[in-house]
C-alpha cells in the first residue's frame, strides 16, 4: 500500500456522517430522496446521502468503510470524495431513465463506484467478495454479476443505479491508471536524460584530465 501520508480516515468519517443523516431521517422526518417527476432539483444531490432503512445504510457503510478506506489509502482524501460524488451523480441519472415515478435514495451508486475505481486502479489488491478474500478485479466482477442478476428480479433495489455508478467509478479508475503510467514514463525519461548527461560530464572530465591537459 502507498501514499499513507494522505490517509485521514475520511471514508470512515463519511460513514459517520451518513449515519447521522439517517438519524435525522428517523428523528426529524428528513426526506432527502429524489423523485424525478416531482422533487425539487436540489434533491438530486441530497438523495445519495440518505437511506431507506438500517440494512440499506449498513450495506453502504460496509462498502465505504472497507473499499473506501483502501481507495483513500492508495490515492488521497480528495480523490475518494470526488470519486464517490461523481459515481453517485452518474448513478442518480437512472432516476430520469428507469425510475421517474419512484423515489431514489441511497449512497449505493457512489459506494460501488468507489469499489469499481479501486478495482480498475489496483486490480490485484485483496478485497472481499461475498465474505471471501479475493483480488479486486474478482470482487468487481462478482458484484457486477450480482447486480445483473438483480435486474431480472422484482424488488425495490435500484440495480441500474448501482451499475451506472460502477461505470462512473471504473472510468475514474482508468483515468488514475493512465495518469500514473504517464508519471512513470516521465520519470524514466528524466532518469535516462540524467544518466546521459552524467556520462557526458564524466567523459568531458576524463578528456580534460587525460587528453587536453596531459
Amino acid at each position: 500500500m502507498e501514499k499513507t501520508e494522505n490517509f485521514r480516515f475520511t471514508a470512515l468519517l463519511f460513514c459517520a456522517f451518513l449515519s447521522m443523516v439517517y438519524a435525522w431521517q428517523v428523528w426529524f422526518g428528513l426526506e432527502p430522496g429524489f423523485q424525478a417527476s416531482v422533487s425539487p432539483w436540489w434533491k438530486f444531490f441530497t438523495s445519495f446521502l440518505g437511506h431507506s432503512g438500517p440494512e440499506h445504510l449498513f450495506n453502504n457503510l460496509f462498502f465505504l468503510g472497507l473499499f473506501g478506506s483502501m481507495y483513500e489509502l492508495m490515492t488521497s482524501e480528495k480523490t475518494f470524495i470526488s470519486t464517490f460524488v461523481l459515481s453517485a451523480l452518474v448513478g442518480n441519472l437512472t432516476a430520469f431513465i428507469f425510475f421517474p415515478d419512484s423515489v431514489i435514495i441511497g449512497a449505493s451508486g457512489g459506494a460501488v463506484g468507489v469499489l469499481a475505481a479501486l478495482a480498475v486502479y489496483r486490480p490485484n489488491e485483496i478485497g472481499l467478495v461475498f465474505g471471501i478474500p479475493a483480488p479486486m478485479w474478482t470482487v468487481l466482477l462478482g458484484y457486477i454479476a450480482l447486480n445483473l442478476v438483480g435486474l431480472g428480479a422484482e424488488n425495490t433495489v435500484a440495480y441500474e443505479a448501482h451499475l451506472f455508478g460502477m461505470f462512473g467509478g471504473a472510468a475514474i479508475g482508468f483515468y488514475l491508471r493512465d495518469q500514473e503510467e504517464e508519471e512513470l514514463d516521465r520519470g524514466h525519461e528524466e532518469r535516462e536524460e540524467f544518466d546521459e548527461e552524467n556520462w557526458r560530464r564524466r567523459i568531458r572530465d576524463w578528456e580534460e584530465k587525460y587528453m587536453i591537459n596531459p
